[in-house]
């Protein structure tokens, strides 16, 4: 259940961030997407699967139901991580209004958790 406990932090964490501050907008997207990285650990760790990378994560992600939703936060994560420049508005909201909350809840349906 670490997994599960460290996904609900960062979501906690997202409530902090004001979403019409610009200088935010990066930081939603970076926490909604480890949010959603420790949504997917917990599941594949009932698969007995405990990726060490991003590589092997993203690898097995593409044959889940959720692989549009975690490519898009990957990369949408990166941009923010690495590339200058903001995030704009609309993707930080998508991010954390669709893309995480979609993730969650395919999670907590295969596992059987609820909150």
């Amino acid at each position: 259940h670490e997994h599960i406990m460290k996904a609900q932090s960062f979501e906690r964490v997202l409530n902090i961030f004001d979403d019409r501050n610009p200088d935010h907008w990066d930081w939603i997207v970076i926490v909604a997407f480890y949010a959603a990285l420790h949504w997917l650990d917990a599941f594949l760790a009932t698969q007995n699967l405990h990726p060490q990378t991003h590589r092997e994560r993203n690898r097995v992600a593409t044959f889940l139901p959720i692989a549009y939703e975690y490519s898009l936060l990957y990369s949408a994560s990166r941009r923010a991580r690495y590339e200058a420049g903001h995030v704009s508005r609309q993707r930080s909201l998508q991010v954390r209004d669709q893309l995480l909350p979609a993730i969650r809840q395919w999670v907590q349906s295969q596992i059987g958790w609820t909150t």
